[in-house]
């Protein structure tokens, strides 16, 4: 067994921003994959609150984003938001599992 660690970016929150409420469904990250969503956990063995929950998009330089990159990060912060009901953020973090 090891840590294992990636990062990029996700167009979302920090779950503990986020009305999930608290099963052991939602414990085991189930809901997030049934709903298309993503997370990214901040370290290793995190709790659910300290990940960010929503979708991931390619990380790529600043000198190769297009408009259809940002389109679809806009239109992914508007599909976020209508399922949330909570605005989303581009978050670049790490992600450690």
């Amino acid at each position: 067994m090891g840590i294992y660690y990636d990062g990029g970016m996700i167009v979302g929150e920090l779950a503990s921003e986020l009305d999930i409420p608290e099963t052991e469904e939602i414990k085991n990250y189930e809901w997030v994959h049934q709903n298309g969503l993503d997370k990214m956990a901040q370290y290793y063995d995190c709790n659910l609150e300290d990940c960010y929950i929503g979708f991931c998009v390619d990380d790529v330089p600043v000198s190769e984003i297009t408009g259809e990159w940002l389109d679809n990060v806009k239109k992914l912060s508007d599909r976020f938001e209508k399922l949330l009901g909570v605005p989303a953020r581009l978050i670049g973090t790490q992600d450690i599992w």
